[in-house]
């Protein structure tokens, strides 16, 4: 076990690399994703006005292609927000720009809503390494996968999500196989859904953006699209779990001069308190808004406002409304 890997209950991670797993090869070539695109055939003969522009339009499509599948993102956001309600984790595996963008959602949660890094957790194939750098053959690993998610005691609270563009990335399925039998609800996020994908997981999330404007480069439309996905399940679940105020995202914490000056916006603009009061309160509160809002509306100190608010789960309206 390498170091980094030993960490993996406490924050985004990463599984080690393993010996390949003999299997039998799908056929990449009837893949949505390895699908040539008609609309981008003369791609190295376009203008640079026209290559922006078919790749913008492209885009578009594939952003449009999320709106699609709104039931399936309101299953997921539902699933995810009951496991972290419940004291459960998020779990994303993937490999290659599905394993990145997993653990950038995953790493992005802790300043944005405020909860700790072991609650949502991104494994990606291939190692530490696989985050700048692609490792070959890592995808294919499926042990690898499955150790990853042994060496963090996925149990029944929680939700493990496979993130495989083309519908077939052993390592990806594995997580999910690995998962399902350790009890874990499942989650899969593709852009070639498949039968076999539907048996696997409780919730298939899977836009259809079509092909490629550079064929076969997942990183391109299908990557926007899953990257739309993630986001959405996050921040939805961390809605339903009352992490936002409005619009506001009132759990954040203030480690850095913009989130400092964010937080104290937010103050300013929740109490109506002009500039200096706000700002004394923001120090009294340790710079978290819903700690200040609390503190405000109630009269009460900052330790008794972070009492009122872990009594409810640090949702802050079900603090205040009570």
């Amino acid at each position: 076990m390498t170091p980094f890997a030993a960490r993996a209950t406490r924050g985004p991670v990463v599984s080690p690399s393993r010996r390949r797993t003999p299997r039998r090869a799908p056929d990449y070539a009837a893949l949505p994703t390895e699908r040539t695109n008609p609309r981008s055939r003369e791609l190295d003969r376009l203008s640079t006005d026209r290559l922006v522009a078919t790749i913008t339009r492209e885009d578009r499509r594939a952003a449009a292609s999320v709106a699609l599948v709104r039931r399936s993102l309101v299953r997921a956001v539902d699933l995810v927000a009951q496991a972290l309600g419940t004291g459960g984790r998020l779990i994303y595996a993937g490999a290659g720009t599905s394993g990145r963008l997993g653990v950038l959602d995953a790493s992005e949660c802790p300043p944005t809503f405020g909860v700790s890094p072991g609650r949502v957790v991104g494994v990606i194939a291939g190692g530490r390494r696989a985050l700048w750098r692609a490792v070959e053959g890592a995808e294919d690993r499926g042990a690898a996968a499955r150790q990853a998610i042994r060496r963090l005691r996925v149990g029944p609270r929680d939700v493990v999500c496979g993130i495989c563009a083309s519908g077939v990335t052993p390592f990806a399925l594995a997580a999910i196989q690995e998962g399902r039998r350790r009890g874990a609800r499942t989650i899969v996020v593709t852009c070639a859904p498949s039968p076999t994908l539907r048996e696997l997981a409780d919730v298939v999330v899977a836009p259809r953006p079509g092909p490629e404007v550079l064929t076969g480069s997942t990183r391109m439309k299908a990557g926007l699209a899953t990257k739309m996905v993630l986001h959405t399940v996050t921040t939805g679940a961390m809605v339903r779990l009352g992490k936002v105020y409005g619009n506001m995202m009132v759990d954040l914490r203030p480690s850095s001069r913009k989130l400092r000056a964010r937080a104290l916006r937010m103050i300013g603009r929740l109490t109506s308190l002009p500039p200096g009061p706000a700002q004394a309160l923001a120090r009294r509160a340790g710079g978290r808004p819903n700690v200040a809002l609390v503190m405000h509306r109630l009269g009460l100190d900052a330790a008794r406002a972070r009492k009122r608010l872990a009594a409810h789960g640090d949702n802050l309206r079900a603090a205040l409304e009570e």
